[in-house]
């Protein structure tokens, strides 16, 4: 599982790093995250008090505000 999430993350960089150079990769990937922040630790801060239960009931919610 590990190889599989150093791959994910490495290669696509890597990849970068290889088309634009080492600190154009860097200055980009700066520049995502300025643009979009870290959308997994806002998730995890939004959501580390809330209850399972509470996260049902508000997929249940949105669902029923869909229809």
């Amino acid at each position: 599982m590990t190889t599989s999430q150093v791959a994910t993350v490495e290669v696509p960089f890597e990849a970068l790093a290889k088309e634009l150079g080492m600190k154009r990769a860097i200055e980009f990937v700066g520049e995502i995250r300025r643009k979009y922040g870290d959308s997994v630790v806002e998730l995890r801060k939004a959501t580390q008090k809330l209850t399972i239960e509470q996260i049902e009931d508000e997929i249940g919610r949105m669902k029923r505000e869909r229809s």
